[in-house]
Formats: structure tokens, sequence, C-alpha cells
């Protein structure tokens, strides 16, 4: 049984090492993250994170959700030169924690992020808060999201739109679809234009109990044979 499952952790292990290794960059995005004024929130402000580091938090990080009366959008842009059309394209993020406010917006809310494309300028702008969306690219539930999660969407379609029409930046925003008020906030990091779909790449933990789920499985098959 122990060499069964040894085999079956080497295997897991080179299989998920595989995924990870073929999850090719298209390329990096920068990110940040603009919120509204109190009680107007159509219409973006000031930051909350930037690669400047504003306030004093983390660069590059993309708060979702709300701080008090304010609604926090998360953006990130991509440069688009010297790129072509592609034949798959995902957006690709990890979640990074919650808000970045102690005492005010750091803890999680349970609800629905919204995800648009926009006409980017390869430039961090307050206006970008609320940019003209250029395609929805989908929503996801945070019930049940936690640190180190991963998502990708597929953005094939307005990837290559972008690259048809000359356009020298992709933006992309993440929104909650129902103002969360007084909610709390999630952050996203590592935003990424990649050739797969990385949402299924398993974590090590996953890969270990997946692994020791199949030896179980030979090792009742076996007994079953006796």
């Amino acid at each position: 049984m122990f060499k069964t499952l040894s085999k079956l952790l080497f295997v897991s292990f080179a299989l998920a090492a595989a995924v990870q290794v073929n999850a090719a960059v298209i390329t990096n995005g920068f990110t940040y993250a603009v919120a509204s004024g109190g009680g107007a929130q159509d219409t973006g402000t000031h930051f909350h994170s930037s690669t400047a580091g504003d306030y004093g938090n983390p660069a590059g990080l993309a708060e979702v959700g709300s701080f008090s009366s304010e609604e926090v959008r998360g953006l990130s842009e991509y440069n688009l030169g010297g790129l072509g059309s592609a034949t798959s394209a995902y957006v690709t993020f990890d979640v990074w924690g919650v808000g970045l406010f102690t005492g005010v917006n750091d803890f999680s809310f349970d609800g629905l992020i919204d995800i648009v494309a926009y006409q980017g300028n390869n430039a961090e702008d307050i206006a970008d808060y609320q940019a003209a969306s250029a395609g929805s690219v989908g929503s996801f539930s945070t019930v049940g999201i936690a640190v180190g999660n991963i998502f990708s969407f597929d953005i094939t379609s307005i990837f290559n739109n972008a690259i048809t029409n000359g356009w020298s930046s992709l933006g992309i925003r993440l929104s909650t679809e129902n103002t969360v008020t007084n909610g709390g906030a999630w952050v996203f990091n590592d935003f990424r234009l990649t050739t797969t779909d990385d949402t299924n790449v398993p974590e090590p933990a996953s890969v270990l109990l997946m692994a020791i789920g199949l030896a179980g499985f030979g090792f009742s098959r076996a007994r079953a044979k006796k």
C-alpha cells in the first residue's frame, strides 16, 4: 500500500507541476484600487492601492468591496504592445486577503463580484473606476473563497478584439454586483493574462488528499480481489 501511495503522490505532484508549467503567461498586469467618495458611488475619487503604495498599503493590490460608505473597485491593465492575437487568453488572479484598512474594512463579505473589460491607456487613472465597459468577462461568488485561491476567466474574444482594434492597453475591473456598504472587502493580486484556465490547478494539500483517496480506493480493490 505504501509503495502504491508513494507512486500516486509522485504522479499527482508531477501532473500538478506539468499543469503549472504549461500555464504560459502572455503578459503581467499592473494592479491598483480606486474608491468613490462618501455617498456618490458611481465616480472614483482616490486610490486605495497603487504601484506607488498609496496610504502605505502594499503596492499593486485590487481591493473590491467597501470602505465605510465608499465603494472600492479593483483594476488591472495590460500593455498590449508587441502582442498578437491568441488562440486562448484568460485573465488570472489570486486571492490575497481581506480589506486593506484595519478596523474599517479588513473583513470579508459574501456576494458577487463582476468583472468587465475596458480600453486602458497603460496608466493608473482614477477615472478607470467608471471607464466604459468594453465587454462583460464574468462574475464569481465570494462565498467560501480563501487566500491563495486562483481564478481564471476566458477573455479570448475580448483580447483579440483589442488587438484587432489596435488598443495599446486592455483594462480589467472588478466591482461588487450590488454595493456592499460597511460590508468589508476582498483583495486580489498577481493579475496576469495566461493561455490556460488556472482555476483548477490543485494546491499541494488537494493533491495529497487526492493521492490518499486514490490509494485508499486501490487498497480497497486489492482487498476485494482476495
